[in-house]
Formats: structure tokens, C-alpha cells, sequence
């Protein structure tokens, strides 16, 4: 009975540990709220002016673009080695009629 007892204060503190280094691996960086002043295209689609904020889960390169009011939302590439937690730059480029998203720094 003892022994069961002491197996189980072991194994269980070991189960925790285990659970919750899984969830830091998983875990989602995301940057300051910024406002864009203009509509802007990404991809196929147009993203109304607004606060946004950039969300992306470590050791993903894929980063989520997200309107904090409307919940908007476009996925984009971002280049290796360029995510910075709470630090992200956005390029855009003009043209005729519209600003396009060129990438995330």
C-alpha cells in the first residue's frame, strides 16, 4: 500500500512537468497593438484600417495578422530568425489603388 502511495507522489509530479513543457513549446508570441491608418490587401483579401496585432506560435513560421476589433484575420509567411516577441515591423507597398502587405519583419 506504501508503495503504491510513494509511486504515485513520484509519477505525478513527473506527469505535470512533463504537460506543462509541452504547453511552452506550443506557445503563442504576439506583438504590441499597432494601428493602420488605410485598408490594405494581403493575399487575396482586404483588411479594413484598424488595431492589429500579430500572433504566432513558436517555431511556427506562419504569423497571424488580427484585427483586435473586427477579427479580421490573414495568415503570412514570415521570414526565418526575423520574431522578436512584442517587436514586429510591417512592409507595405503602394499601388494604384491599394497598399498591399509585402511582409512581416
Amino acid at each position: 500500500m506504501i508503495h503504491k502511495a510513494f509511486r504515485a507522489l513520484v509519477i505525478l509530479p513527473c506527469f505535470a512537468l512533463a504537460a506543462g513543457a509541452f504547453a511552452l513549446q506550443a506557445a503563442t508570441v504576439q506583438s504590441e497593438k499597432f494601428e493602420i491608418p488605410f485598408a490594405f490587401q494581403v493575399q487575396n483579401q482586404t483588411l479594413p484600417a484598424g488595431e492589429y496585432q500579430i500572433q504566432q506560435t513558436d517555431g511556427s513560421s506562419v504569423a497571424v495578422l488580427l484585427n483586435t476589433k473586427t477579427h479580421d484575420r490573414a495568415q503570412v509567411i514570415r521570414p526565418a530568425g526575423t520574431r522578436q516577441e512584442g517587436k514586429a515591423r510591417l512592409v507595405f507597398v503602394d499601388g494604384e489603388s491599394h497598399h498591399y502587405l509585402k511582409q512581416i519583419l
